[in-house]
């Protein structure tokens, strides 16, 4: 039988879960219809991004042709980052209410003594490029990124295998249907 105190932090936690799903529910269908807009060299290239900040509409100037085509893809790519910059930002404006809640709620590690903080175990994504794999990155971020994208693993207790064989050194010839 469940104390009257434990019931009651269970009722409470119940219902701040519930209102969290129905922040998380709401912010969920605004997002979706989020997009954004950045126009650049004097508004001759304009970008338009979903909320995912995927390249929904591209629009040129009627001027454009005052642009060289280096200029145009420049220019485009350029508004294209700014858009998903800003819808990025109109994203984070809508989860900032579940932040809020979440703040105000105790973490599962302090109502249930002895268990891990959930959260602090989390990975953190590593920021992903921002310009195309052909063009130098800094130097200071050439390093990190060659870290975060060959992370190198080591085992111990691996048996070396002989590719010819399919064995490990210490494995008897594999013969028979008994085995």
């Amino acid at each position: 039988m469940i104390s009257g105190e434990y019931s009651e932090e269970a009722a409470a936690a119940y219902e701040s879960l519930q209102r969290q799903m129905g922040l998380i529910a709401e912010a969920q269908r605004q997002r979706v219809k989020l997009t954004a807009s950045a126009s650049v060299r004097d508004g001759r290239v304009t970008a338009t991004v979903n909320a995912d900040g995927l390249l929904i509409e591209t629009i040129f100037a009627d001027d454009i042709d005052e642009l060289s085509y280096a200029e145009i893809a420049a220019a485009t790519t350029e508004a294209t980052q700014q858009a998903a910059a800003e819808v990025a930002r109109k994203s984070a404006e809508l989860v900032a209410p579940l932040r809020e809640e979440r703040a105000g709620r105790p973490k599962l590690s302090e109502m249930l003594p002895g268990l891990a903080d959930v959260e602090a175990m989390m990975p953190v994504a590593p920021p992903v490029p921002t310009v195309a794999p052909d063009h130098e990155a800094p130097e200071d971020d050439a390093e990190d990124a060659e870290v975060a994208a060959d992370p190198v693993f080591e085992f111990e207790n691996v048996e070396e295998v002989d590719r010819a064989t399919g064995r490990g050194r210490s494995d008897p010839p594999v013969s028979g249907s008994d085995w």
